[in-house]
């Protein structure tokens, strides 16, 4: 396992874990990232994908993050191998999902009426829509951002390759992460699923940028074939500005925080007011010091006044704020 080890930054896994923001709890002060994705689910109609993240079950199938087959792999590469995903296996993981997995018994639970009706025109037909269904969330809601999601995953692999160099490899493993044990050479995730992965199959480990627990991505499909290599998504550490700098709530004040994070698409006043229980001069006034500091802009469009964030904004969100 020590030799074939080995870090991938994939976009599609970064994509798939801003949608875990939906289900997972996120920390005071880092929901702006759930309000994006949220928005683009909802204005973007990503049905397929609002439902597989919506349902009581804890595991959603894996088809939806392929392995990177190399250090960083194009967004288009991982969007065709999902459209390309076996019957078998599409099925095979959908029936996981939906039945769930307690305490080592199956327990039933009600696919959602969008995912039956999907799967009702083909198996094939499904992974495609699923697939163009996380361009777009990647379109909308990741790619501006990339540049800066990037570099916070590549400072991590950098901290962990030096920890390689001074502790081995063993002693980067034992600090991944809380549930990631290392001892007598083995190595154990401490988890509700049981199971055993060969010594010899390697690693494929990927920083993520939104992830708030390490995720396991390990096949279990009966009789899949051999090469696929156990993934670990864990939470990247923090980028150099937010472990000692003043967070974006800290430096603009919790509302006016969260007015900007919502502008990453034009709004009007009376727009933001309902959809964060604001009176209409609250929010012009927060808009009115956002404004005067460069962080949006505003134009007229008819009698409206829209407002939305400007590229500074975007950046200074995605830095000391970015989940």
């Amino acid at each position: 396992m020590l030799a074939n080890t080995r870090f991938a930054i994939s976009p599609l896994a970064t994509t798939v874990g801003a949608l875990w923001l939906l289900r997972d709890r996120v920390p005071a002060g880092g929901g702006s990232w759930r309000w994006r994705v949220q928005d683009a689910v909802r204005e973007r109609k990503l049905v397929l994908l609002g439902s597989l993240f919506s349902g009581a079950w804890d595991y959603v199938p894996d088809f939806l993050t392929p392995q990177p087959q190399a250090p960083e792999t194009a967004v288009q590469e991982e969007l065709h191998a999902v459209a390309g995903t076996g019957s078998a296996r599409l099925c095979w993981e959908l029936q996981v999902m939906a039945r769930g997995v307690v305490e080592e018994r199956l327990v039933g639970r009600a696919v959602p009426v969008v995912i039956r009706e999907a799967l009702e025109r083909g198996e094939r037909d499904f992974a495609e829509r699923v697939a163009a269904e996380l361009y777009r969330l990647w379109e909308w809601a990741i790619a501006p951002q990339w540049m800066a999601l990037r570099s916070r995953m590549e400072e991590d692999i950098a901290h962990r390759a030096q920890t390689i160099a001074r502790h081995g490899l063993s002693g980067m493993l034992a600090g991944l992460h809380p549930r990631v044990l290392w001892g007598e050479d083995q190595l154990s995730v401490v988890s509700r699923f049981q199971g055993r992965v060969p010594g010899s199959t390697g690693l494929v480990l990927m920083p993520s940028a939104f992830a708030t627990d390490l995720r396991m991505v390990i096949d279990s499909v009966p009789a899949a074939p051999a090469g696929r290599q156990p993934m670990f998504s864990y939470p990247s550490r923090p980028g150099p500005d937010t472990g000692s700098g003043p967070t974006v709530h800290v430096l603009l004040g919790v509302t006016r925080a969260r007015l900007l994070a919502d502008l990453h698409t034009a709004r009007s006043t009376t727009e933001l007011g309902e959809r964060h229980f604001l009176a209409a001069s609250t929010v012009s006034y927060h808009l009115g010091i956002l404004h005067r500091t460069g962080l949006i802009t505003r134009t007229r469009t008819g009698p409206r006044v829209l407002y939305r964030q400007t590229p500074r904004a975007a950046d200074l969100l995605a830095g000391p704020d970015p989940r």
